[in-house]
């Protein structure tokens, strides 16, 4: 008498399942590290953003606009405006050509109507990522390399 033999055998079945959950933890880290970078460009974006709200507003409004930065809180904002949050993987340092590295405290800058800005540069980063915004001091524009 012949059996048939139709279907999988429990060592393919394992295999199958060994080599699925390997590929799946595969993509999941990648996905996770791309997450966290993804994080760390939307929060450059958005404090370049605000830096130009504010430079926006003294253009405008004829008069100087003040942005205040709180390296212990990670809480930046244009003054009078709201207060936003930086993620908390993300590690801010301001970089003051007369001041030196501020990695820590309260950092009030201001624009100025009449196109005299600070030349500044802040510094965005994560664990494995670093974003320049510079700030030039003529157009007080935001550069971003």
């Amino acid at each position: 008498m012949k059996r048939n033999e139709a279907g999988f055998t429990l060592l393919e079945l394992i295999i199958v399942i060994i080599l699925s959950l390997l590929i799946l933890g595969l993509v999941m880290v990648y996905f996770a590290n791309l997450l966290a970078s993804v994080r760390l460009e939307a929060a450059a974006r958005d404090f370049s953003s605000t830096l130009r709200q504010a430079r926006t507003l003294a253009k405008i409004n004829g008069e100087p606009q003040g942005v205040t930065v709180n390296l212990d809180t990670k809480e930046y904002g244009v003054d009078g405006r709201s207060v936003k949050n930086l993620p908390g993987q993300v590690h801010l340092k301001i970089i003051d050509p007369s001041v030196g590295e501020i990695q820590s405290g309260q950092y009030h800058l201001v624009f100025e109507p009449n196109w005299s800005n600070p030349s500044l540069t802040f510094q965005l980063s994560d664990k494995k990522k670093m974003i320049s915004i510079s700030l030039d001091p003529l157009s007080g524009t935001t550069i971003t390399p």
